[in-house]
Order: structure tokens, then sequence, then C-alpha cells
């Protein structure tokens, strides 16, 4: 019956556009929020006990909320070694600051503040503080189990809200990854392509700067007339050649009288 329940409000919540998730206001860290005096511990880390006219009693810590009661909201406790409590805070409607004694277990609850009400919420259990409205000096202390049916629901509600967010984004990171992985595929069908060419496209690109760089026309030229000046040097070195055989030749040529 209460898993149907369960489906049934998360149906109508979720159809609704989540707007009680909204209603609450978002958990905060706590800071100074919670003000924790320790009567003293030993040193394994119990609460000191007191031995005094026979009478064994263990102080109490002392929990001071002093922004009770400025909004509804929640934080996160630190931790709490657990134990008796005193719990100061000032009643919400007379503003009078009142002393609570509490048994709290250990652990790091998160703290609700309501306009009548500070709630020491912890995994499996809470301890409330209801203030009096009609007795504006009195508080009263109770133990429930649970975390609560509202609070359960919310949280419920919240989880399920989150991993639908969750898969939306895991869904377009999917969508994007294989739209990149397309594209890659793409490109390295394209250089396959461009590597056929690459030469070509290498040796016309080498063309066209020689056309364009300034001067390249008076390198041509200057290159041009080195080869024409060694061809004609070459052609002087064959002729003085020629000359000096002809003229070895005519003296060794016998003179007839």
């Amino acid at each position: 019956m209460r898993r149907h329940l369960w489906r049934v409000l998360l149906a109508g919540m979720l159809a609704s556009g989540v707007g009680s998730v909204q209603a609450q206001e978002p958990r905060g860290p706590g800071f100074n929020e919670l003000i924790v005096v320790d009567p003293g511990l030993t040193d394994d880390g119990k609460p000191t006990v007191v031995i005094q006219d026979g009478r064994v009693e263990v102080p109490p810590s002392l929990h001071v909320h002093p922004n009770y009661y400025s909004g509804d909201r929640e934080y996160q406790a630190q931790i709490l070694q657990g134990g008796p409590v005193i719990i100061v805070a000032n009643h919400p409607k007379s503003g009078q600051k009142l002393y609570i004694d509490a048994i709290l277990p250990a652990g790091a609850p998160i703290v609700a503040y309501s306009a009548h009400t500070i709630t020491y919420v912890y995994p499996d259990r809470r301890v409330c503080i209801e203030f009096c409205l009609l007795d504006e000096c009195r508080a009263t202390v109770k133990y429930v189990s649970g975390r609560g049916f509202a609070r359960e629901v919310q949280e419920k509600i919240s989880d399920s809200v989150d991993a639908v967010r969750e898969q939306k984004k895991k869904s377009r990171l999917a969508a994007e990854l294989g739209e990149l992985r397309t594209e890659v595929t793409d490109i390295a069908k394209g250089s396959l392509g461009l590597a056929s060419t690459a030469g070509t496209i290498a040796v016309e690109r080498t063309r066209a700067l020689t056309r364009i760089l300034p001067g390249a026309a008076m390198l041509r030229s200057a290159g041009q007339q080195s080869e024409r000046r060694a061809a004609m040097e070459e052609t002087r070195q064959a002729g003085i050649e020629a000359a000096r055989r002809l003229k070895k030749d005519e003296d060794t040529l016998p003179t007839v009288r």
C-alpha cells in the first residue's frame, strides 16, 4: 500500500513540474548556525565523567542556535559526539532564551528550522524540539523514528529528478560524441584524398611562390647569365689551348733552305 502511495505521489509531483521540490529552501553548509560547546573529553574521545557526592554524571554539551528563528531552512551540522545536551535557543514567538535538555545520537545530522520546531534529522530517526505556542517558556522534546514521511517523499522525488537530469546529460553527451565521431571519420576520409595530391599541391604552390617572390626574375636572369659566362670562358680556354698547340707544331717543323 505504501509503495503504491509512493508511486502515486511521485507521478503527481513529476507531472506538475516537481513544484514541491522547490518549496523547501536549499540545504546550506551551516556555517556558525550551530555552536557546540563540549564539557571536556577523555583521551579516548569520550565525554568526561564527573563523580560528586556519590553520584556519577556526564556533563552535557551545549548546542547553541544563535540564528533561530530567522526563517525556514536546513543545514548540514558537524559530526556530534552524542549523549546529553542542553539546547539553547530563543523561543520563536517571545524571543525568550530557553535551555532544553535532550539526548542526541552520535553522527552528523541535518538540522531543520521551522516556525515552531528545531529538528535533528538522522538517517533513521529524528529528535524534535517543539516550542509551545501557548506557553512561551516551554519546549518539549520528541524522539521519532524515521526521517519523516514528507521528507522521504521529497528526497525520493529529488533523487528521481536528479536521475532524470543525469540521464539526459548522458544522452546529450552520447549524441555529441556520436557527432564528433562522424566528423573525425569524415576528416580521415578527406585526408586520404588530400594525401594523394599533396605532392602536386606542393609543387604548384612552389611555382606560384617563385612567380610572385620579389627579385625572383632578377635571380633567374642572373642564373642564366652565369651559365652563358661559363660557356664563353670554356670556349676561350679551348681557343687558347688550340693556339698553343699550333705554335708548338710550327716550332717542331724542319726548315727547308
